[in-house]
């Protein structure tokens, strides 16, 4: 079996490993795996010496039932190294109609101002808490109402850029690429009732616009179409 025909997620909490490996072409998951251990090697284990050793056991583990190697991965994780940061910025339009632009504009601006502020940390994601249309609060965007003002209250998941080379150093080790970092928090936030056997399901999930008030980015580097040409799924 091909690799690149996979996802593959590997959870890290402070307990306990999940390993979950998806189909694409069907979202299937094909493979699950989970690991329990006793101390909370995530943030006490500063070396991750341990960690590293469970993580390499369980990649063989992967490579053995994919029968192909693992090179690239996403990481979902639990740690203190990560913190939510709250911003609310506003756009008058003079009433105008709302447009995509305009939710852009504010989401870019919104961003910039997070990596301004706090130039040691990773944003690892955006979420919309919530939209006001002139001062009237809405669940989603009325897209060509006219309005005078639009504000987004919207949540920064961001994690120290230390701790994700760390992670990344890690992971390179084993011959391994990190694709993506993932706050276990935030997935354990959205429905984990509805995946009771792998966690690792919410964050393939997310990542293909489960959550539709979380801003995806794609990056310019393998996104031709532009930065925010896709930044959200409902925008398709």
């Amino acid at each position: 079996m091909i690799e690149e025909d996979n996802d593959i997620y590997l959870s890290l909490s402070s307990s306990e490993l999940n390993a979950g490996v998806f189909r694409k072409s069907n979202n299937n998951l094909i493979f699950s795996h989970s690991q329990n251990y006793n101390d909370n090697l995530i943030d006490e284990d500063k070396n991750f010496e341990r960690l590293e050793s469970i993580i390499e056991k369980n990649i063989k583990k992967i490579e053995k039932d994919l029968n192909s190697f693992v090179s690239n991965i996403s990481i979902m994780i639990e740690t203190n190294e990560t913190n939510s940061v709250y911003i609310s910025l506003m756009k008058k339009l003079d009433d105008k109609k709302i447009q995509q632009k305009d939710i852009k504009y504010l989401i870019q601006d919104a961003k910039s101002q997070i990596i301004k502020a706090y130039p040691n940390k990773d944003i690892i994601h955006i979420i919309i808490k919530k939209y006001l249309i002139n001062d009237s609060e809405s669940n989603f965007i009325p897209y060509d109402q006219v309005c005078n003002k639009i504000s987004l209250d919207i949540e920064f998941i961001c994690i120290t850029k230390t701790f994700v080379k760390k992670i990344e150093n890690l992971f390179a080790k084993l011959q391994v690429n990190v694709k993506k970092i993932i706050c276990l928090k935030y997935v354990k936030s959205l429905f984990l009732e509805k995946y009771p056997n792998n966690i690792c399901e919410i964050g393939y999930n997310l990542s293909k616009g489960f959550n539709k008030q979380e801003v995806v980015i794609i990056p310019k580097k393998i996104e031709k179409k532009g930065f925010f040409e896709k930044l959200f799924h409902f925008f398709n």
